[in-house]
């Protein structure tokens, strides 16, 4: 027993430590340094318009209360803690995925038999990007919208919301329940993805990658990812943040200001957002404070975040 439990606990250290180097993971370092170029140009725009700043750049980046204070750390035990849920329960996820996958092509081969494709790999490859960005870009909008409408999902999306200073580590701030349906969102928009697509092609379809992490990603980290929780303004020009979220409007997302808890729900595109009445530019919000905007002391460290969500769905002070 004894020894189960330190082979868990090595494989939760040996998790979360990868998420620094390994390319798949928003915190990676090379995303981490693509971000601090970021925040450098950030910071001398700021300083062009404001001739006094009372920070240099370290100081500017590396805040005390959003890296070294008690919100801070309850975004760092979730990261850790997370990391045993998703040993124990979501890394199941990827053979059922599998399963499914090979169930979906089957089915389409059986009711619509192998027809040769004209289109090319490459082809497809163009194709699958585009599906993933869109249709798991929408199912992600989708959800989202429900943890803010839903009293039930929204007593554990309240955990990611409590979080009274951003930095990069705040998106894993995630209650258990919520990671399981996110990975269960994204296992069932990649397997139907996979499924149609391995069809399509017989077999010969793989999704394109680089170093195993498909360019979406890579892109999409690379651009400031980091910077979506974080106290970096990086604004995208007013006309571009009408079909990308920047990294301060998914900040605004963050406002403690109620009116503004269901906006901006999309991941990466904003067109969602656009489209159903939800979106905020950059532009309408100058200042901002984040967090729930609540003086109860229900979300002030680990366990409370942890258990108070259950509490929630029986009491409304929580």
């Amino acid at each position: 027993m004894l020894s189960e439990l330190k082979e868990l606990f090595i494989e939760v250290f040996q998790l979360v430590f990868g998420y620094f180097y390994h390319l798949d993971k928003r915190i990676n370092i090379f995303y981490l340094l693509t971000s601090v170029l970021l925040t450098l140009f950030v910071f001398y725009k700021r300083k062009k318009s404001q001739p006094k700043p009372s920070k240099n750049f370290f100081q500017y980046l590396f805040k005390k209360e959003n890296y070294w204070s008690k919100t801070a750390f309850v975004d760092y035990a979730f990261l850790f803690f997370n990391g045993f849920v998703k040993i124990t329960i979501i890394a199941s996820f990827s053979y059922w995925s599998r399963h499914f996958q090979f169930n979906i092509t089957e089915s389409l081969l059986e009711n619509w038999g192998y027809k040769p494709t004209s289109l090319s790999i490459p082809t497809l490859s163009v194709l699958y990007t585009i599906a993933l960005l869109l249709i798991g870009d929408f199912s992600y909008y989708i959800l989202h919208w429900l943890y803010h409408k839903l009293p039930f999902l929204w007593a554990f999306h309240k955990v990611h919301h409590s979080s009274t200073a951003l930095n990069p580590v705040t998106q894993y701030r995630i209650h258990p329940i919520e990671l399981i349906i996110n990975n269960l969102r994204f296992a069932i928009v990649i397997t139907l993805l996979n499924g149609v697509f391995d069809f399509l092609s017989n077999g010969y379809f793989g999704p394109q990658t680089y170093l195993g992490v498909n360019v979406i990603l890579i892109t999409f980290n690379t651009l400031g990812a980091n910077l979506r929780h974080s106290h970096v303004k990086l604004t995208y020009f007013n006309w571009l943040e009408n079909w990308f979220i920047s990294p301060y409007q998914h900040q605004i997302h963050h406002s403690s200001q109620k009116e503004l808890y269901d906006k901006n729900l999309g991941s990466k595109l904003a067109i969602w957002d656009s489209l159903f009445g939800t979106l905020v530019k950059s532009k309408d919000v100058s200042k901002l404070e984040v967090g729930l905007g609540e003086k109860t002391p229900h979300y002030n460290n680990f366990l409370k975040n942890l258990i108070n969500p259950f509490k929630a769905l029986f009491n409304s002070k929580y």
